[in-house]
C-alpha cells in the first residue's frame, strides 16, 4: 500500500512538472514575436509606394516625384543549401490601380527561431531577431558591404553606411494607412546623419500581417546648410514611403 501510494505520488508530480513545462513553452513560443514576421504560401500584400528622386543634372537639381502600386505575394518554398526553408516571393508593380499587375523582380525571406530575413533585390537584410525585446540592436546589413556603391538616378551612392538595427516599440497600437492596427512594432534600420549624408529606413510590422509601413531617406548633399531640412538640400538620392492598402 505504502509502495503504490509512494508510486501514484510520482506520478502526479511528473505530470504537473510536464504541464507546467509545456505551459511555460507555450507562453514562451507566443512572446517571442513571430507572428510579426508570418510566412505563408498564398498570403499577399498591397502597398501604395510614393518616391521622391533627386538628380544633379547640368541644368541642377531634378526632382522627380511619382506614385505606384506594389504586390508582394508568397508563392512558393524550396529548402537551400543549409536546408533552411525559404519562401519566394513574387514582386508585382502597377502605376494605375486599373493597371494590369507586371512582375518585376522575385524576392525572399526565411525565419527561423533566433531571427528574420529577407533578400531584395540579392541584398541579404536580418530584419529582426527573436525573441523580440524592447532596445534590442544588431547588425543588420551583416551580409551586405556597407560600401557597397549602387547607383541612383545615375549616380552611385553608399546607400547602406552606417545602418543599424533597433527595435523602437513593441505592442503598440498605430494608425497606418486605412488600418488601426492593435499591435504594431516597429524597428529602425538606419538613423544617421552628418553634414552630407542623411541615412534612414524605419519599417513597421502589424501582428499577424507583416511590414505594413516602411520610409526610406537616403540623401546626399554638398550644401552644408544645417538650417535647411534634407529635402531642400537633397542633390541626389531618394525618399521612399510604402504604405499597405489591402492584405489577405
Amino acid at each position: 500500500m505504502v509502495e503504490s501510494k509512494r508510486i501514484l505520488f510520482l506520478l502526479l508530480l511528473a505530470t504537473a512538472f510536464f504541464s507546467c513545462k509545456n505551459e511555460v513553452e507555450t507562453i514562451d513560443e507566443e512572446t517571442k514575436g513571430y507572428d510579426y514576421f508570418p510566412l505563408e504560401i498564398g498570403k499577399n500584400i498591397v502597398y501604395l509606394v510614393d518616391s521622391i528622386i533627386y538628380d544633379t543634372t547640368s541644368m541642377g537639381i531634378v526632382v522627380t516625384q511619382s506614385s505606384s502600386f506594389i504586390k508582394e505575394e508568397i508563392v512558393d518554398t524550396l529548402r537551400n543549401n543549409t536546408n533552411d526553408l525559404i519562401y519566394r516571393i513574387e514582386r508585382f508593380e502597377r502605376n494605375d490601380e486599373t493597371d494590369p499587375w507586371q512582375i518585376q523582380e522575385v524576392w525572399s525571406s526565411t525565419r527561423n527561431d533566433v531571427q528574420a530575413e529577407r533578400t531584395e533585390s540579392n541584398l541579404r537584410f536580418i530584419k529582426m531577431l527573436f525573441p523580440l525585446t524592447s532596445n534590442d540592436n544588431w547588425d543588420g546589413t551583416a551580409h551586405i558591404d556597407n560600401t557597397t556603391i549602387i547607383p541612383v538616378a545615375g549616380e552611385g551612392m553608399q546607400i547602406f553606411k552606417s545602418w543599424s538595427s533597433d527595435v523602437i516599440s513593441i505592442d503598440e497600437p498605430e494608425e497606418i494607412g486605412s488600418f488601426s492596427f492593435d499591435e504594431v512594432t516597429t524597428i529602425s534600420h538606419a538613423d544617421d546623419s552628418n553634414l552630407i549624408e542623411y541615412r534612414y529606413n524605419i519599417e513597421k510590422y502589424a501582428k499577424g500581417i507583416g511590414l505594413v509601413y516602411r520610409e526610406l531617406k537616403i540623401l546626399d548633399t554638398q550644401v552644408i546648410n544645417d538650417a535647411l531640412p534634407w529635402e531642400e538640400k537633397a542633390q541626389k538620392g531618394f525618399i521612399i514611403k510604402q504604405t499597405i492598402i489591402s492584405h489577405n
